[in-house]
């Protein structure tokens, strides 16, 4: 199991040298809908990153964190974000880190 997650790690790290180590938002839709197993690895990693980045390094009050319940596995956070990146057209030319992180708020809203 880790030898697929290293490869596509490895992978993403060379994914286009236009690209320039950053993400597009078309790029990560792209990875997300592949056939290849190899290019969801890149799409799940690529999610992982970002919300570990967002929900672990910023303060709780900060409007860029979502409200993921105590409850939600990674996976079904994965799904429900991947469900919504197919779905906003909208976004999709915006960098892959704002994409992740408005879905991220989008599919866990926190309450007021």
């Amino acid at each position: 199991m880790r030898r697929p997650i290293a490869a596509a790690l490895v992978a993403a790290a060379f994914v286009s040298p236009a690209a320039a180590g950053f993400l597009g938002g078309k790029d990560l839709h792209g990875h997300c809908t592949a056939a290849s197993i190899d290019e969801r690895y890149i799409c799940i990693s690529y999610i992982m990153g970002v919300i570990d980045t967002t929900q672990h390094l910023l303060p709780r009050a900060d409007p860029g964190r979502a409200c993921i319940p105590s409850g939600a596995g990674a996976q079904e956070t994965i799904e429900k974000i991947i469900e919504y990146l197919k779905t906003d057209t909208e976004r999709r030319d915006s960098p892959a880190e704002i994409l992740v992180g408005h879905a991220l708020k989008t599919v866990y809203p926190c309450k007021s």
